[in-house]
């Protein structure tokens, strides 16, 4: 049963009734901002005293359930440790693929966006980028319902634009008074298999600086000055990392980069000086993904090869095998992608063969109208690799 998870979800609900009530988010100035805590408190205390109340329920009725319940947790509790670096939509694809196999994955995540409802929380609150680590929250959640739930995005009024879960993390650092301390909590409440943590605790930006001697400061500003990036770096240099990413890397069994952005999701979620010392430290095979297309403003024209040499540059440390799909791509996902200056990202054997890198090539790619990766296919392949 999980009566305590939902007790604390119910008691969480208070207090963010409580909230609502007291008009506690003074940054934004707006009664349409308490008015949706009051909601959101109401509605997360009637729901958690309602789970509590199906799992005690559910213990007493269905008593045939259990033993296999019971295998099923200690199956994913044995599974092995995975430590997943990155953001966007290819780090949480990456998760709901993980969870099906072990409940010790962790995802350290990026928190250099400025876009959209995380730009706007960023400037209110002063925190780190929310978005990317709520969508692998709902990643690793054991709740089938919590990723519609965490991605509802408000559609009028003050709130239009955000999403519940980018508002419950934010609520969560202004009750804890600690983003660290705000992303615990969540973890807590969710009920991950896993854990989900940022690069830093701290409201860093991404200066990108390019071939031709320009610096750009802003996640959406690098991606829309166009030209060659050199190298990226955050501002200021973050001086905190929390312990527990420190402590998943060192006992990792298997460190996975990618795939997502290379220089605006992958590359920033492991800059930090103390995760870069970790990663060069570690025991763990190191293993890079390679994302199927290239990305207009930060990799044109970017080969697989190119791809490991800039996360070779940045980390300090070379990948020992490199994920790279060689599988044909339908042509009306090609033109579809070619309209919006997208093109396959181009594999030659014989640079990775000249680094003594293992490469894993295949079919990653999900079928349908997308290029994206297959959760299923790269979990498979990562796992033949522990």
């Amino acid at each position: 049963m999980r009566v305590k998870r939902y007790a604390l979800l119910a008691a969480f609900g208070v207090l963010l009734f409580g909230f609502g009530l007291g008009e506690l988010l003074p940054p934004l100035g707006l009664r349409g901002w308490a008015w949706a805590l009051l909601l959101l408190g109401l509605a997360l205390l009637v729901g958690g005293v309602r789970a509590m109340n199906r799992s005690m329920l559910s213990a007493l009725t269905e008593p045939e359930e259990v033993p296999e319940r019971v295998y099923v947790r200690r199956r994913l509790e044995a599974g092995p440790r995975v430590v997943a670096f990155g953001g966007g939509t290819g780090l949480s694809r990456v998760l709901r693929g993980l969870k099906e196999h072990t409940a010790n994955a962790t995802a350290i995540v990026a928190v250099t966006d400025d876009g959209g409802s995380t730009g706007r929380l960023r400037l209110a609150f002063g925190l780190p980028a929310v978005g990317d680590l709520v969508d692998c929250l709902a990643a690793l959640s054991d709740h089938p319902a919590l990723p519609a739930l965490l991605a509802h995005r408000f559609d009028r009024g003050e709130l239009k634009g955000h999403t519940f879960g980018n508002l419950f993390l934010v609520t969560l650092d202004q009750v804890a008074g600690d983003f660290a301390e705000a992303v615990r909590e969540a973890n807590a409440i969710l009920n991950l298999r896993g854990q989900v943590l940022p690069a830093t605790p701290e409201a860093v930006r991404l200066l990108a600086r390019f071939q031709d001697g320009r610096e750009v400061v802003g996640e959406v500003a690098i991606r829309e000055a166009g030209g060659r990036i050199r190298e990226v770096a955050l501002l200021p240099e973050p001086k905190e990392v929390m312990l527990e990413a420190l402590s998943a890397i060192r006992r990792a069994n298997l460190l996975l980069l990618g795939p997502g952005s290379l220089y605006t999701s992958v590359i920033p979620s492991f800059l930090p000086a103390p995760l870069r010392k970790a990663l060069q430290e570690a025991k763990a095979p190191l293993v890079y993904a390679v994302n199927l297309m290239t990305e207009p403003g930060e990799t044109d024209g970017y080969t697989a090869y190119d791809h490991y040499k800039a996360v070779s540059y940045h980390l300090g440390r070379r990948p020992e095998v490199v994920l790279v799909h060689t599988a044909p791509i339908p042509q009306e996902v090609l033109e579809r992608y070619a309209r919006e200056g997208r093109h396959p990202v181009a594999f030659d054997p014989r640079p990775f063969q000249a680094d003594g890198v293992r490469v894993v090539a295949g079919d990653f790619r999900e079928e349908g109208p997308l290029a994206q990766h297959d959760p299923r296919k790269l979990v498979e392949a990562l796992l033949n690799l522990v």
